[in-house]
């Protein structure tokens, strides 16, 4: 199925993420302990009226020059260096650029913000230079952190992906091991067919082993691929009854009721397979006057529901008691594939007998 394609350009790199601004909003408080000595005074309420106005007005000019700082620094690197190609520089090269562009984003920024301070709180611009040089500390300081903390979160979603590819590969080793399992379960029962028809029908023995060869071919195919058209897997179905057909004669009857435009949805190889199988083994085969099987699909919402009925005497009805195999194997590879979406629901059919029915997504590709 197709899908439709969508071009996006290459995001740039984000060398300071959004979660590291954060610290414009909770660091000037204890930044104020380093860089104005009353700071502290704003917590002592017995202290005279005037000193602790001081002190929070040296707290607002902080937070104002810190806040500045940090907007400085994003644009500076997001903005500018994001676009420099730093990644093909050695590790101290590129640090030495980090620590320049500090410095320079530091300097320009306190001398602009000079004036503005020196209107919140005078005593915060008496040391320009010390405010530069605490300036250039802190901001490297909060640089190493948000560097430490990109490397770390840049790990975690490394080692996600790995696993992502892991859990993945393990689970189309399981869907393959699984269709192996089916696959010559099937194959066994129809070679039974044709050997009954060797010396008294030569002619149809050999039509019989072309159909089994295209059953061979699909099965070993279909180890190979995940999803094939609903089209492909009803004529396999119907080479298998065909098959079938040969040994039953006319005690055998079925009928394929589905829309041509329900053909072309994907659905994993072999998946009615052991259904129709289960069919006429517990079903037509089990009635003198035989039976016989019927497959049916339709659309609900986005789902696709596939129905194997047969009109044979039900769960409780053959005498062949088989082991469940098959329909545990598929109910396992419907979790595998699809999770919760994929169901497989069995037992009497609405007019008697036994009906399978499958729930599967259908716009699912893989």
């Amino acid at each position: 199925m197709a899908a439709a394609r969508s071009e996006t350009r290459p995001s740039r790199p984000v060398l300071i993420p959004r979660a590291a601004m954060w610290f414009g909003a909770v660091a000037p408080p204890f930044i104020s302990l380093l860089l104005d000595e009353d700071a502290i005074d704003v917590l002592r309420w017995d202290q005279p009226r005037g000193r602790w106005a001081s002190a929070l007005r040296g707290v607002a000019a902080i937070a104002l020059y810190t806040n500045a700082m940090l907007l400085a620094h994003a644009a500076a690197y997001n903005a500018g260096l994001a676009r420099l190609p730093l990644q093909k520089l050695a590790r101290p090269v590129r640090f030495g650029v980090y620590g320049l562009t500090t410095a320079v984003v530091v300097t320009a920024g306190t001398l602009l913000l000079i004036p503005v301070l020196g209107v919140v709180s005078p005593d915060m611009v008496e040391d320009p230079l010390g405010l530069i040089v605490k300036g250039v500390v802190l901001s490297a300081l909060w640089l190493g952190v948000v560097y430490m903390y990109v490397q770390f979160m840049a790990r975690i979603r490394t080692e996600r992906l790995l696993a992502h590819r892991e859990q993945l590969a393990a689970l189309d080793a399981r869907v393959r091991l699984l269709q192996v399992r089916t696959n010559p379960h099937f194959l066994y029962n129809s070679l039974n067919s044709v050997m009954s028809l060797i010396a008294t029908d030569p002619e149809l023995a050999e039509e019989t082993l072309g159909r089994l060869a295209r059953l061979f071919r699909y099965s070993l195919e279909g180890s190979e691929r995940h999803v094939v058209p609903l089209g492909d897997e009803l004529s396999n179905v119907t080479e298998y009854l065909e098959v079938e057909r040969i040994r039953f004669r006319e005690r055998l009857r079925y009928a394929v009721l589905v829309d041509p435009a329900l053909r072309s949805i994907e659905v994993p190889p072999m998946l009615l397979q052991p259904l129709v199988e289960n069919a006429v083994k517990h079903g037509a085969s089990r009635r003198v006057e035989g039976g016989s099987v019927t497959l049916r699909a339709e659309l609900a919402g986005d789902d696709l529901l596939l129905f194997v009925l047969d009109d044979g005497p039900g769960p409780e009805g053959s005498s062949h008691r088989g082991t469940g195999t098959s329909l545990l194997d598929l109910r396992e590879r419907l979790r595998l594939l699809y999770g919760e979406e994929g169901r497989l629901s069995a037992g009497v059919g609405p007019d008697g007998g036994f009906m399978a029915r499958l729930r599967l997504p259908a716009r699912w590709n893989r």
